[in-house]
C-alpha cells in the first residue's frame, strides 16, 4: 500500500464510500464514483464497488486510471461506468469529481423519470435534478447521454454541483472536489425525501 501514489485522495474514498453505503445513499444494485488527481490522471472506484464490497473499500481497491481508461494502479476491476465519469472529468476543468449512486428517496424519481424539484435552500440556485434520456445500463450511449446534459448546462456546472437522473438507474451529481460531489449527493436526497413526504404534513 505505501508505494500507492494518491494515498490520502484514496483514503478519502473510501470514507466516502463508506458513508454512502451506510446513509442509503447507494445500494447493492451498483454506484461508483472518481476523483482527478492530476492531468489525465483520475481515481476511480472499482466494479462491483456495491454488489461484492458494499462499499466496504481498501485503498489499494481504488484505481488510478487515465483518460483512455488504462488501468495504471490498484488491483480491482474498471467499472463499466467509468466513460461517463472520464468524460465529465476530462471536459470540465471545474469539476473534480463525480459521484454515481441510487439514492434512497432519489430512487422514487428515477423509476418514474420525473425530476427533483429544488425545495430547499441547500440547493437554491442549482435549479432542479432533471432528466436525460432513457439509455441502457453501462451503455456508451449512456455515458453520452449523462455528458451532453452537463454539456447543456455547463455554465452552471462550471460555477456549482449539479446532479442528473439516469431513468431506471440511478443520479449522477458533480463537486469541485470529493466532499462537495458527496454534499451535492446528500442535497438533493434531501430533497427527493422532502417532495415524497410534503403531502403528509
Amino acid at each position: 500500500m505505501s508505494n500507492l501514489s494518491y494515498i490520502e485522495a484514496r483514503e478519502e474514498m473510501t470514507i466516502i464510500a463508506k458513508n454512502m453505503w451506510r446513509r442509503r445513499l447507494t445500494n447493492a444494485a451498483g454506484g461508483n464514483f472518481a476523483v482527478r488527481v492530476d492531468d489525465n490522471r483520475i481515481l476511480i472506484t472499482p466494479s462491483l464497488m456495491s454488489e461484492r464490497h458494499h462499499c466496504n473499500l481498501s485503498p489499494a481497491d481504488i484505481l488510478l486510471i487515465d483518460y483512455d481508461r488504462n488501468i495504471l494502479e490498484g488491483e480491482g476491476k474498471l467499472s463499466r461506468e467509468a466513460l461517463m465519469h472520464v468524460l465529465i472529468l476530462k471536459n470540465f476543468k471545474e469539476i473534480g469529481s463525480t459521484i454515481h449512486a441510487h439514492p434512497f428517496y432519489c430512487m422514487p424519481f428515477v423509476s418514474q423519470a420525473r425530476e427533483i424539484p429544488n425545495v430547499t435552500e441547500a440547493t437554491m440556485g442549482r435549479g432542479h435534478v432533471g432528466c436525460i434520456p432513457y439509455a441502457k445500463a453501462y451503455t456508451p450511449e449512456l455515458s453520452q447521454n449523462v455528458y451532453r446534459y452537463f454539456e447543456e448546462h455547463r455554465e452552471l456546472a462550471q460555477r456549482k454541483p449539479i446532479g442528473v437522473i439516469l431513468p431506471l438507474h440511478g443520479v449522477v451529481v458533480s463537486g469541485p472536489n470529493l466532499d462537495m460531489a458527496y454534499s451535492m449527493l446528500e442535497r438533493i436526497e434531501t430533497d427527493a425525501f422532502c417532495t415524497i413526504v410534503k403531502n403528509l404534513i
